[in-house]
């Protein structure tokens, strides 16, 4: 599976790690050394997750003063084990990811490494509870919890929450992760690592069944990462809630630090987060800037000869993952999944009109009449698609904006009306590239030849498939001559206007030729577009614009301009770079679709209605769904050749706009998608149609 972000949340999370500097890690690159290859850098760490080959460096170790500016001569040390900066920028990425689901978990009364909390919001929350007659304090504090966590049972409870599968891997690796001491690395067997961007959320969640049993049973906590109050009305009271904390830490694995714990009064006094509290008074310390401990070690980086394994780590095999998921919890294999969930979608396609998409939780529901259709978790989706009379609450499209899923809508019939996606072009350097592109005639031109070329080639190849199976006539050979003479002259096309010409006259020839590989009895009348007065040309017009949708989707989310393109020249509202990288696709993927599914007579013409007022002919409800899920196998499917399995037609979208930018960012040609070397497509999904 693929990671559940994009390329630009990426950048986020390293802007975020450049912001917070910090030492470099066990690899030795600074955050100025990394700064200088991210455009390399964060492309190909995606990949290596993706391919499987990612492997996080040993943690490098560094003890620092525990107190640092108190004077005290054995205020103690603290171990801190650092990420390199590319595991920092990942975990961070991965953190964010999480915290969208964890924060709606997480109670009131959790105060520390939360965003939009604070030490002034947990002071307030203490003041409001003494107003109330909350007077006695557990003053507690867990011993050494950040050392102590139990690996295993936070790993198990992770897996509880079904973060996803790719999620769940590199959490696995982090929290199992090592450690360079600088002589040696050492397995990581207990704890979460002190100067890790993904150890406080992991933190906090692994507190969180501590904190909703003191507020179920009526307490008043206020907990600071392993610093923690129960306030009481009473002595007695706050020795039950002392006893209960024991308990419960206990469960999870963990212990009271004695030396640090009491229970007191609001008149006696006494200290948390800094603040002195006595009778109705608080003394806050003035906010002066926090004092850095000294470094007391810091374990140099690893040798280069120890560097190989962790930079050129071979993608892990089927054994090795499956023994992975079987060390780390047996809980997930018991779970029992809700009638109409499906763990692997990726692409909802909501027809069900009336019905509604909500957020509950970190889950989306869809309902209609009081009935639950689909419940889903969010961090599943890639896109959502409604047809027609699809309501979405607030919460649900503020999440889906959150998370980056695409929102696109359709009328009824399949006609894209537009999409809801979130913020993504904030790839300045990339966008101005591709204008330069545009107003470099001479090489947007070459743009154009490229992708008009590789359109007529992939329809000869898709030609070429079908004659091997069928008998063809001698007209039909001199005609499939004539198209490939047409695509060779392709690159000598003057101009954009006269490519135009050549890709509208090849076009004609090929569904000529092609529709003679029409089984299926329906009549073909030449390509027609909106509206579509046959069955053949609705079904191209749909799988197109599908197509279209998914692409300008992927141009936005690499920061991409989907509105300035090469060979469909610029015109208010189209997508026209979209367009363009759709025009290599469209034989291979969306006509040799159609073909199959009239020819296996997967849909036929009662499958199809008229539109009455509006002119026109379109699928009926079910064989919409039907059409749906038929364009999902056919989109995901892997084929096997040798027995390895090849990218799907989803896998090249991907890619086709990847190296797009790639040629915009260093002044290179470009190379469309060529069709060829793939078995049929047409047997896996990974989506829910409702």
């Amino acid at each position: 599976m693929a990671v559940p972000f994009s390329i630009e949340q990426l950048w986020d999370a390293w802007e975020r790690v450049r912001e917070n500097a910090g030492c470099a890690g066990a690899d030795g690159v600074t955050v100025a050394q990394f700064s200088e290859r991210t455009h390399r850098v964060l492309p190909r760490l995606i990949e290596r997750v993706n391919e499987g080959a990612y492997r996080p460096f040993p943690l490098l170790k560094i003890v620092v003063e525990k107190h640092p500016g108190r004077g005290e001569p054995h205020a103690g040390t603290r171990t801190l084990l650092v990420p390199t900066v590319a595991d920092r920028v990942l975990q961070t990425a991965v953190a964010r990811h999480l915290s969208r689901s964890f924060e709606e978990e997480f109670l009131e009364c959790s105060y520390g490494y939360r965003p939009g909390r604070s030490v002034d919001r947990a002071i307030a929350r203490i003041r409001k509870c003494r107003q109330l007659g909350y007077v006695y304090v557990v003053d507690a504090d867990i011993h050494t919890f950040f050392d102590c966590v139990d690996t295993g049972l936070l790993l198990e409870r992770l897996a509880e929450r079904q973060p996803g599968e790719t999620v769940m891997d590199l959490l696995r690796q982090w929290v199992q992760g090592c450690v360079w001491d600088g002589s040696h690395i050492r397995p990581l067997r207990r704890g979460v690592a002190q100067g890790s961007p993904i150890s406080p959320l992991l933190a906090n969640f692994f507190l969180e069944d501590f904190d909703r049993e003191l507020e179920k049973s009526g307490r008043k906590l206020i907990r600071y990462a392993d610093d923690f109050l129960v306030l009481a009305r009473t002595t007695e009271e706050a020795s039950q809630a002392l006893a209960q904390s024991e308990q419960l830490l206990a469960d999870a694995h963990l212990d009271l630090n004695r030396e640090k714990t009491r229970i007191v009064d609001f008149d006696h006094g006494f200290r948390f987060l800094g603040a002195l509290f006595q009778g109705d008074a608080i003394w806050v310390p003035w906010k002066n800037e926090r004092v850095k401990g000294r470094v007391l070690f810091m374990a140099p980086p690893l040798p280069i000869g120890m560097r190989a394994r962790f930079e050129m780590a071979p993608p892990r095999g089927a054994m090795e993952l499956a023994l992975e998921k079987a060390e780390a919890s047996t809980a997930t294999a018991a779970e029992t999944q809700l009638e109409g969930r499906n763990p692997d979608v990726a692409y909802l396609y909501l027809t069900e009109q009336g019905a509604v998409l909500r957020k509950a939780g970190d889950r989306f529901l869809v309902e209609k009449d009081d009935e639950v259709l689909l419940d889903l978790p969010y961090h599943k989706l890639e896109a959502v698609l409604l047809f027609g009379n699809i309501q979405v609450t607030t919460q649900a499209m503020a999440e889906l904006l959150e998370k980056g899923v695409n929102l696109s809508l359709f009328s009824r019939q399949g006609h894209y009306r537009g999409s809801l996606s979130p913020p993504r072009g904030r790839n300045i350097d990339l966008r101005l590239a591709q204008f330069d592109c545009y107003r470099d005639r001479a090489r947007a031109l070459e743009m154009a030849r490229a992708t008009v070329s590789a359109k007529i080639s992939n329809g000869l190849e898709v030609l070429a498939r079908y004659r091997e199976k069928n008998e063809t006539s001698a007209v039909f050979e001199e005609r499939r001559k004539g198209l490939a003479e047409t695509a060779a002259g392709c690159g000598a096309a003057p101009s954009v206007a006269v490519l135009d010409g050549i890709e509208g006259a090849s076009a004609h020839a090929y569904f000529t030729l092609l529709m003679e590989f029409n089984k299926s009895g329906m009549e073909w009348p030449g390509r027609q577009k909106h509206p579509a007065p046959d069955p053949l040309n609705a079904l191209l017009s749909l799988a197109y614009t599908l197509l279209m949708q998914e692409l300008a989707a992927l141009v936005e989310g690499e920061g991409l301009d989907p509105y300035l393109g090469f060979l469909h020249q610029v015109d208010y509202g189209r997508p026209s770079l979209a367009l363009d990288l759709m025009e290599p696709f469209r034989h291979p993927v969306a006509d040799r679709l159609v073909l199959t599914l009239v020819n296996r007579q997967v849909l036929e013409g009662d499958d199809f209605v008229s539109g009455g007022e509006r002119p026109g002919v379109f699928l009926k409800p079910a064989a919409l769904k039907r059409f749906f899920g038929e364009y999902e196998r056919w989109m995901l499917d892997r084929p096997m050749v040798d027995g390895v399995a090849k990218p799907g037609f989803r896998d090249h979208l991907r890619k086709d706009v990847e190296a797009l930018a790639a040629a915009l960012r260093g002044g290179g040609p470009f190379q469309p998608y060529r069709f060829g070397g793939e078995e049929e497509q047409g047997c896996s999904t990974s989506s829910v149609t409702i």
